[in-house]
């Protein structure tokens, strides 16, 4: 039988390229697998297991803080000064004072002139020094210094020496006329003298009257 559209040709073959890509790319996602998963297994194989703690840190102290070594001594110095120093001086007085009793008056003759009064009365005072030491020792007001029934002390406000300079030689005598200007109720109890050679440079009080 004749085919009335003419002679027909050879059956046309199918390609199978899509096949064999499909097939390619499973094989090459398997081998990853196998490779991912194969070094995975490795490496947990050759990991060695991490170490535990075995101890507590919490309980690892062994040592009180409080018994740690400081930088601070521990122990305070007991070496004190026990006293204060005793050396004191040893000089002897080398002088002998004697007062006679209190006179007082508003005013006061002076060589100069005549004094009044600012506080009340001056009360005058005669001292008799003797110098039984080898050395001089000094005649001023500021050596004289007068105090009250209450300790309290007053400054000279004038005063006159039988000594013809302001010195007392060893072994001489002299009379030292004395005054302040006080109140009216004022009791002069003492009179002190000091001296850096007759008194060691201590005050030594002698009596009023």
């Amino acid at each position: 039988m004749t085919n009335p559209y003419g002679i027909s040709g050879p059956p046309q073959k199918r390609s199978r390229s899509p096949l064999y890509i499909i097939l390619g790319c499973g094989c090459a996602l398997l081998a990853v697998i196998v490779l991912v998963g194969g070094g995975i297994g490795g490496y947990l194989l050759l990991r060695e297991p991490a170490e535990e703690p075995t101890d507590d840190p919490r309980t690892t102290a062994t040592s009180d803080p409080s018994e740690e070594e400081t930088d601070e001594p521990t122990d305070e110095p007991t070496d004190e000064p026990t006293a204060e120093p005793t050396e004191e001086s040893t000089a002897d007085a080398t002088v002998s004072l004697s007062a006679s009793e209190p006179q007082s008056g508003t005013t006061l003759d002076t060589d100069d002139e005549q004094l009044t009064t600012e506080n009340g009365t001056f009360v005058g005072i005669a001292v008799t020094i003797d110098n039984v030491g080898a050395e001089s020792v000094t005649l001023s007001s500021e050596n004289f210094r007068f105090y009250d029934e209450a300790g309290m002390s007053y400054t000279l406000v004038y005063a006159s020496f039988s000594t013809s300079g302001p010195e007392l030689p060893g072994g001489e005598s002299a009379t030292a006329t004395l005054y302040v200007d006080v109140a009216e109720d004022t009791v002069i109890e003492s009179i002190s003298y000091s001296d850096p050679v007759g008194t060691g440079g201590q005050e030594v009080m002698i009596p009023a009257g």
